[in-house]
């Protein structure tokens, strides 16, 4: 039997690679509070420990994040494999959605916490990393996904595939 989900596979493991790739690059490279501007008034890389989840709360609870984050791996990868999902929006909300979830997972499991880079400059916004742009184009495909498509992953009978 061919293996058809490898497209997806491969996706998970370069955003994966990629997050973690520059989380080590930004631990390297800057000492915590570090900053540097990329794009003045705009966009600035700056080294933050994360000990919790989006917008700083469950601050302290790393342990518990990460248990929840691989949790939320194993239940997407089961729902996946039991459903076989065949509409590509689904598949790839999945996708960076598992991304997003495992990248963050892997640091605070292995380091007990979340590395952040990214700082927008322009907006007062939290500071936030890879795995978190994944998670967050992963939950818009999944809105749109469940707004506008049946339960089959067909829009107008028209197959997804």
């Amino acid at each position: 039997m061919r293996f058809k989900n490898w497209k997806w596979t491969l996706l998970i493991i370069l955003i994966i690679l990629l997050d973690q790739a520059v989380k080590l690059l930004v631990i390297n490279n800057l000492s915590p509070s570090d900053s540097i501007t990329v794009i003045p008034n705009v966009l600035s890389f700056i080294y933050v420990k994360n000990t919790g989840a989006a917008f700083s709360i469950f601050s302290d609870k790393t342990a518990v994040l990460g248990i929840i984050s691989v949790l939320f791996c194993a239940v997407v990868t089961a729902y996946w494999c039991v459903k076989k999902p065949q509409s590509k929006m689904l598949k790839l909300a999945f996708s960076l959605l598992l991304a997003g979830a495992f990248g963050n997972a892997v640091d605070r499991i292995a380091r007990g916490f979340v590395v952040d880079f990214i700082e927008t400059t322009f907006i007062k916004f939290p500071v936030f990393n890879i795995a978190d742009i994944s998670i967050t184009f992963g939950t818009v495909f999944l809105m749109i996904y469940l707004l506008f498509f049946d339960k089959d992953g067909n829009k107008n009978g028209e197959n997804s595939n």
